[in-house]
């Protein structure tokens, strides 16, 4: 009872699929939907056309017609006969191209829709999957598939129907066992879908592991590291590994979907046979009988098509079904142009434990800052500047706590109107080997920017006279790989701070901007920053005591508390935790 009530649930999943899947074809490919259309319909005919036509002629070589009497029964048939083949090549050939088309569009789809993703949504492993997945199911004989398996399931129902409304004329039993034959390969690719879907998950990560690795080895930085460390063929092990953990599951896979269709096919072999058994020896009519049997033998890979057809349809309808699910989660909301002003950031009593651990990353937080103000946060790794930085840009929903801006909880704003308040460059900075001007635009979402902008960015990242001297200067391709120039550490990070000026929010997260940049160009990016500090709010996580000097307030971090918060010059005088932390950087030189 359970089986039969899923084959009906997935059988309805799969006509609404369908539905959806030719409304997207009329849509994004209509002429290509169309041909196919037209072609498909003339194929459905074909088979019952050829029984009729067969019917005539051994009817007329049995009444002792010549000549004339029986050439147009045979030329017609041959026509009929003749014209199966290629109609079915032009009319796959036509729902491929289709079918093209539309992987287009879904993946264009799904790109927009995931580049509209918050920070809050990329963070959760789930939805991470959940997209993966999707990608993986939109290419055949998946998504962009199913407008095409529509029409040849219509076909071959249409064929099926009017084989056996031909055939039932001769005899209604040998017609009836005719339409029953679609059953059995329905029923087993229903069960496939239901084993398919449970797999997806697993086939798009191990899919996405094994291709992060390669690249690993493919990209210009990380695999001239591995080759002058000669351990690219450590990656390469992990690389196989995963790709190994992908074949494996699609075995699985694959060895449950042969078992069910070598099932399904003795179930089709029996009824197929049952209603030649019938009809060799229960029909009177022996014209009737010989077209049935050539009918129903030529109509096998008609029949057999259909029952293909809407297993993949069955097994694809998961696969859309979720690709839409991921795109509801991803409302079609743009991103918002950066807030003009924001004069008091408060974090109040924040409180934080990760799931699985068994110690709170935050533990009563709190910090302000006002306009015009340059923060520090420090501490060791893990102490939980991270993560009250990512509770302030709503990456993080911390226990409890409140993140506001200018007396207002942060909570009550949309995610793309909170992070339209802040700027940030994160240690792990993106190194996009676009060219120069694309890589500085990323700073925001406004699509028409003059050069003016990118280039006063770039003066005031310190990183205008680099790029004047590369060729081709803003449409430089940046990247080896890509036959391009490559960029120091320090310059991809002037780049990456560039980006942050381009965006010019109002308020400003820097985490380790200056890391790879060395002392001089350092001061002199501190000194762009102190400059323009009056229209932001600059919060900066540093572990260089040079840095520090500047800052207006810092915040010393330990074990996920603020144990101490003052100036440079009074935390020192404490000689508590910071003096401890920059002890050997604060010392006087030695002689």
């Amino acid at each position: 009872m359970m089986a039969v009530l899923s084959s009906f649930l997935s059988v309805r999943l799969a006509l609404a699929c369908a539905g959806r899947g030719l409304a997207d074809a009329a849509r994004w490919s209509r002429g290509w939907l169309l041909l196919t259309v037209v072609l498909h319909s003339v194929q459905a005919v074909l088979p019952a056309l050829q029984v009729l036509l067969i019917s005539v002629l051994l009817g007329r070589l049995a009444d002792g017609a010549v000549g004339s009497g029986l050439a147009v029964p045979l030329v017609l048939l041959t026509v009929v006969v003749g014209a199966a083949f290629p109609l079915a090549q032009v009319a796959w050939q036509s729902s491929q191209r289709m079918g093209l088309r539309l992987m287009l569009r879904y993946q264009e789809r799904l790109l927009e829709a995931v580049a509209r993703a918050t920070p809050r949504q990329l963070a959760d492993g789930g939805f991470v999957r959940d997209v993966e997945t999707a990608q993986l199911g939109i290419s055949a004989p998946g998504l962009a598939a199913i407008p095409g398996q529509a029409l040849q399931v219509i076909t071959a129902v249409v064929t099926a129907v009017s084989l056996c409304a031909t055939i039932a004329t001769f005899n209604l039993v040998s017609g009836l066992l005719v339409g029953a034959s679609l059953l059995p390969t329905v029923f087993a690719f229903t069960l496939i879908a239901r084993v398919e879907l449970a797999g997806m998950p697993r086939l798009a990560k191990a899919s996405r592991r094994a291709n992060h690795l390669t690249e690993q080895l493919l990209q210009q930085r990380t695999g001239t590291e591995l080759a002058a460390l000669q351990s690219g063929h450590k990656v390469a092990t992990l690389a196989v590994s995963a790709r190994a953990r992908f074949v494996a599951v699609l075995e699985e896979l694959t060895r449950f979907g042969t078992r069910m269709e070598l099932a399904c096919a003795a179930g089709t072999v029996l009824l197929l046979g049952g209603a030649l058994t019938v009809m060799v020896f229960g029909s009177p009519n022996p014209a009737g009988a010989a077209a049935s049997i050539a009918g129903i033998i030529s109509g096998i890979h008609a029949i057999r098509s259909c029952g293909n057809a809407f297993g993949q349809l069955v097994t694809a309808a998961p696969k859309a079904d979720l690709y839409r699910r991921v795109l509801t989660t991803l409302p079609p909301m743009p991103p918002a142009d950066p807030v003009a002003r924001v004069d008091h950031l408060a974090v109040t009593d924040l409180h934080h434990t990760y799931p699985g651990a068994t110690e709170p990353a935050l533990r009563g937080v709190s910090f302000e800052a006002g306009r015009g103000q340059m923060i520090a946060l420090v501490g060791v790794n893990g102490a939980g500047k991270t993560t009250a930085l990512n509770a302030a840009l709503g990456i993080v929903d911390p226990d409890r706590g409140l993140v506001s801006l200018d007396g207002f909880d942060a909570d009550t704003l949309a995610d793309a109107d909170r992070l339209a308040r802040f700027g940030l460059l994160t240690q792990e900075f993106g190194r996009y080997e676009l060219t120069v001007r694309e890589t500085v635009l990323l700073g925001t979402p406004d699509v028409a920017v003059p050069d003016e902008r990118v280039w006063r960015a770039l003066e005031r990242a310190h990183a205008a006279d680099f790029v004047r001297a590369l060729p081709g200067g803003l449409d430089c391709q940046l990247g080896q790989q890509w036959g391009g120039s490559g960029l120091s550490g320090g310059q991809w990070q002037r780049i990456a701070l560039a980006r942050i000026h381009l965006r010019d929010a109002p308020i400003w997260v820097l985490d380790e901007p200056t890391s790879a940049i060395d002392a001089e160009a350092e001061r002199d990016i501190f000194a762009e920053l102190r400059q323009v500090k009056d229209n932001h709010i600059t919060i900066v996580v540093s572990h260089r005591a040079w840095t520090l000097r500047a800052m207006d307030h810092i915040h010393v971090f330990d074990q996920g508390r603020i144990v101490e918060h003052g100036t440079f010059a009074e935390l020192l005088r404490e000689n508590g935790r910071f003096a401890t932390l920059f002890a050997e950087q604060t010392a006087p030189p030695r002689r």
